[in-house]
């Protein structure tokens, strides 16, 4: 079984956090690292930690790149990003090294997250069978581990005009699916995320746009079936939700 070498991804404010789920794991994981940036330099809560400080001017695709730099070939990389909460971070480390020995073409795993439009009753392709797993459509870069057999490809990739990262994940989703590869959320284990975003969601939108543009054309295929899939998952919730409005209304209509 490959090594588990976590980085935690850390910038201001949240590196109280990442000292914590550090601490936490430090019998737990075969490695770990916390990436982290700071325009007033390392904060003493980390010290005596292993860091890797990076340019507070840049942001998750540059921390992003630092873990690939940083991880060696044949670990698999568990990226936790420190703003997330869970009840036991040493059992996410033992449900991703229990996903990877069981599924031979595991790309990427996942636990289930609360806090992201990126739902599991809007991403499940399908539940495995004897398992709490589920084959997803997506999954969100805030807790997730990478197959070693990823590296090369996202390494390949040009970072340079995506600062805030946005579509990291669906380009290693993407590779993974075209490589015969499966994505799968583990419903055993939950993350909690606060819905929130520190940056122009319009910018980084457009950068994304601009670096899903590399591409290959069998991962350009994979994208076009998994946003058909989420497409479909998403008009079910909305024509849900205007029937589930329509019923309340009738309520309250025949209420005394």
């Amino acid at each position: 079984m490959p090594a588990i070498h976590v980085f935690i991804i850390s910038w201001r404010g949240q590196h109280e956090r990442a000292a914590a789920i550090a601490r936490s794991l430090a019998t737990s994981a075969d490695k770990l690292s916390i990436v982290y940036s700071d325009p007033s330099g390392r904060p003493a809560c980390l010290e005596g930690l292993p860091v890797i400080e990076r340019d507070n001017r840049l942001f998750w695709a540059d921390k992003f790149q630092a873990c690939l730099e940083q991880c060696a070939p044949d670990d698999i990389m568990l990226i936790i990003h420190a703003d997330c909460r869970c009840d036991d971070w040493p059992r996410i480390v033992t449900r991703c090294k229990a996903g990877f020995a069981r599924f031979a073409e595991l790309g990427i795993w996942t636990p289930r997250i609360i806090g992201t439009p990126w739902r599991l009753e809007r991403t499940r392709i399908q539940r495995i069978v004897g398992s709490d797993c589920s084959i997803v459509a997506h999954t969100d870069g805030l807790v997730f581990a990478l197959s070693p057999a990823l590296y090369p490809r996202m390494k390949r990739a040009d970072y340079s005009g995506n600062l805030y990262g946005l579509g990291i994940d669906w380009l290693f989703l993407c590779a993974a699916y075209a490589r015969g590869m499966t994505a799968i959320s583990d419903e055993a284990i939950t993350v909690r995320h606060p819905i929130s975003r520190g940056y122009s969601s319009a910018n980084a939108r457009e950068q994304k746009r601009a670096f899903l543009n590399q591409m290959t054309t069998e991962e350009q295929l994979a994208y076009s079936r998994l946003r058909v899939h989420l497409r479909k998952r998403h008009i079910y919730h909305k024509l849900h939700w205007f029937a589930f409005q329509r019923w309340s209304r009738q309520q309250a209509t025949l209420a005394p």
